[in-house]
C-alpha cells in the first residue's frame, strides 16, 4: 500500500473511532466531536505540506532528535499557525475560540520563540498552555510522518528510555499488547506518537519500582483503560490495554475516558503529560 494511502487510513480510523465513541460516551461527546474535526484539519494540513522531506544528514554521527528537528519544515509550520488560529475561531468550542487572540503564537514575532521552546521541551511551552496546544496540533502530523520514516526510526526493541528516542518528547500514554505468553508495555510519545518499549512495573516519571507504591486503578465502564499511578511522585500514566480491546485507538480512547483523568486528579495525582486537548 502506498504510504499516502496508509496515512489516509490512519486519520480516517481516528476520525471514525472518535465519532463512534462520541455516541457511546455522552459525557465526552463534545471533546470527541471536536477531536474528530481537529483530526480532519491535521490530515488536510499534512496533505498540504507533506512535499519531499529534506534529505537526512549522512556525515558523522548525529543525535536522532537533532536530525528529527533538522528535517522539520519549520517555515511551513510557522506559516500554518495563523490559518489554524482562524480555523479555531470558526470551529473550536466558544471558550477556546475566544482566547485565540490572546495567544502569543498569534503574534508573528513570538511565534518562532514559542515553537523553539516547545521543541526544546520547556515545561511552560510543552505543557498545558494554549500556545503549546496550537503548536502541537500543527506540528504533530509532520512529526508523526517523520517518526515513521526510515531515516529517523530507531530500534524500538530494548529501549527503556522515558523520553522518545525519535523526537525527545515525553510520553502521553502507555499501551499494553500481547507478546508471547505475556504482555508488554510501550510508551507513546505525546508529540510524534512513536511507541517504544518500557518496563512494566516502573514509574516513567521518577523510576519508582516498588510494587506497593504503583497502584493501578480501573473502572468497569472502561475495561481496557487503566490509571497507572505512582504514590511516590503523585503522577499517573493512562494506559490503553489492547489485549482487552484490540479495536481501541489509544489517542482517541484516551479522550473518551476523560472521566478517569478527573477521578485521578481528584485524588491528588497529576498526569505525566497532557494529551493533545490538554485533558
Amino acid at each position: 500500500m502506498p504510504s499516502g494511502a496508509g496515512e489516509r487510513l490512519l486519520w480516517d480510523d481516528r476520525i471514525a473511532r472518535a465519532r463512534r465513541l462520541a455516541s457511546e460516551h455522552p459525557d465526552a461527546a463534545d471533546l470527541l466531536t471536536f477531536y474528530a474535526s481537529l483530526a480532519e484539519y491535521q490530515a488536510s494540513l499534512l496533505k498540504k505540506g507533506s512535499g519531499v522531506l529534506p534529505a537526512p544528514t549522512t556525515t558523522g554521527e548525529k543525535d536522532s532528535r537533532l536530525l528529527f528537528r533538522e528535517r522539520l519544515d519549520i517555515d511551513f509550520i510557522l506559516s500554518a499557525i495563523p490559518d489554524f488560529l482562524a480555523w479555531l475561531q470558526q470551529n473550536a468550542p466558544a471558550n477556546l475560540a475566544a482566547s485565540t487572540n490572546q495567544l502569543r503564537v498569534a503574534d508573528g514575532t513570538q511565534r518562532e520563540i514559542v515553537l523553539e521552546r516547545y521543541l526544546d521541551g520547556d515545561d511552560d511551552e510543552s505543557g498545558e498552555s494554549l500556545d503549546a496546544f496550537v503548536v502541537e496540533v500543527v506540528l504533530q502530523p509532520f512529526a508523526e510522518q517523520l517518526a515513521k520514516s526510515e531515516s529517523t526510526r530507531g530500534s524500538r526493541l530494548g529501549s527503556l528510555r522515558t523520553r522518545c528516542f525519535c523526537c525527545g518528547g515525553a510520553p502521553v500514554l502507555g499501551v499494553l499488547r500481547d507478546e508471547g505468553h505475556g504482555v508488554k508495555r510501550s510508551l507513546r510519545c505525546g508529540l510524534c506518537l512513536t511507541e517504544y518499549d518500557y518496563l512494566r512495573v516502573v514509574c516513567p516519571a521518577c523510576d519508582e519500582q516498588r510494587f506497593d507504591a504503583l497502584p493501578i486503578y480501573t473502572a468497569d465502564r472502561f475495561g481496557h483503560v487503566r490509571i497507572e499511578a505512582c504514590d511516590s511522585c503523585r503522577t499517573y500514566l493512562k494506559t490503553i490495554d489492547l489485549t482487552r480491546d484490540g479495536t481501541a485507538i489509544p489517542v482517541v480512547d484516551d479522550l473518551a475516558s476523560v472521566s478517569l483523568d478527573l477521578w485521578a486528579r481528584d485524588r491528588g495525582y497529576q498526569r505525566l503529560r497532557p494529551n493533545l486537548l490538554r485533558v
